[in-house]
């Protein structure tokens, strides 16, 4: 029981580490072209759209298993199989990709 959670948390802090790693990044490069630009900060320009902001990788599926397993074995089994057949499957390879962060937002809230 323990090791999943430990996996789960290993898990999490490693796609912590890769967010945090692209923002610095991200933040690293925009340094660098304010520099070579000549100025600090970037001129606002009103009537331009600001582009989109990048969105949150969608969890993988060894992450919704582990949230899944997780649950299931600190004596939520039904319910987590409750969870699978409102996401229209019998099994959690059966639900396509983009539901998965939902799946796992609702699997967590699960007590």
């Amino acid at each position: 029981m323990a090791s999943g959670k430990a996996q789960q948390l290993g898990n999490d802090l490693a796609c912590l580490a890769a967010s945090i790693s692209e923002i610095a990044e991200k933040i690293k490069a925009m340094q660098d072209y304010d520099h070579d630009a000549g100025y600090d900060e970037p001129e606002t320009q009103e009537g331009v759209p600001k582009p989109d902001q990048p969105k949150p990788k969608a969890p993988m599926l060894e992450e919704v298993r582990g949230v899944l397993a997780d649950k299931a074995s600190d004596g939520h089994r039904e319910a987590v199989q409750a969870l699978l057949q409102k996401h229209g499957a019998k099994r959690l390879s059966d639900i396509a990709p983009s539901e998965f962060g939902g799946l796992i937002a609702e699997a967590r809230a699960i007590q």
